[in-house]
């Protein structure tokens, strides 16, 4: 008998949604049009003359750094023949990624808040869930030396942030400190997709088709992983925008712009898993 399909597959296939969200055409299109808008935010911010235009300017600009990696992910990724069994070979590196931002982010509580707190607090809980339920992580030596690009990277953020940091005028310790960890945050999570273009770009250039499993099931992976990134970026993004429309309208729109690109890329893994998942 068919297979059932979770209740959202159901809601978002009933006028063909999923289909005309994920054709070929719209899978090129839309990306481009929301890398495009990301652009356009700030080319008008630097144009224009507004009391936060200096922050909100830095803020569009690294969206559209952290978009660009995203932009060639999805194009690459879509047009491979095994798009889900390809999240293997970068999911982990993300997540880890992701999850040292957040625990920047969380040792800095007490200091400062960076973010929605107890967001960030929530996201690292579930990447550590999404590792070993998805991916089958092993908290052990030899897997975490198979991520040494995962450390790499997180030291070039941290070195990068505390250079850029020691540029302004700092005048005590305690400035120095928070301002670091502040830039340091942005620059990690920038970098965040960064190990999976370089290796799906690697994959590309060996034309490897086929991605071992290792056992996984790579279904409910990029289900679990789909559903961290939108879970937590609606709190990142949207929940943020929400916050600060008032403040600043430019930065509340490069939230809304960037989720709906990852939630774009998230929403295809989704459509790919539709048949026959097994979340448990």
């Amino acid at each position: 008998s068919r297979a059932s399909k979770p209740w959202f597959c159901e809601i978002m296939g009933a006028n063909g949604l999923q289909s005309v969200l994920h054709a070929k055409a719209s899978n090129a299109i839309l990306p481009g049009c929301l890398i495009l808008a990301a652009t356009a935010l700030f080319m008008y911010c630097h144009a224009s003359h507004q009391g936060r235009q200096s922050s909100d300017k830095v803020f569009l600009g690294l969206i559209v750094i952290q978009m660009l990696p995203l932009v060639f992910l999805e194009f690459k990724v879509v047009s491979c023949p095994d798009p889900v069994g390809m999240l293997s070979l970068f999911g982990s590196k993300v997540l880890l990624l992701h999850g040292c931002f957040m625990l920047l982010r969380i040792l800095a509580w007490p200091l400062m808040e960076v973010g929605i707190g107890w967001s960030n607090l929530a996201g690292f809980v579930a990447i550590g869930f999404v590792l070993n339920a998805g991916f089958r992580f092993r908290w052990t030596f030899s897997s975490l030396t198979e991520h040494v690009d995962v450390c790499a990277l997180v030291l070039l953020a941290s070195v990068a942030a505390f250079a850029t940091v020691l540029m302004d005028e700092i005048t005590t310790s305690r400035a120095l400190l928070e301002d670091t960890i502040h830039t340091a945050s942005s620059y990690i999570e920038v970098l965040g997709f960064i190990p999976a273009v370089w290796m799906v770009y690697q994959s590309a250039k060996k034309s490897d088709d086929v991605t071992s499993s290792g056992g996984v099931d790579l279904k409910r992976q990029a289900m679990y992983f789909s559903c961290f990134l939108v879970g937590f970026y609606i709190f990142e993004d949207l929940i943020t925008a929400s916050k600060i429309y008032h403040l600043t309208g430019l930065a509340a729109c490069g939230h809304v712009v960037h989720f709906l690109l990852l939630a774009h890329f998230a929403s295809f893994l989704i459509f790919q898993t539709s048949q026959g998942i097994t979340l448990f």
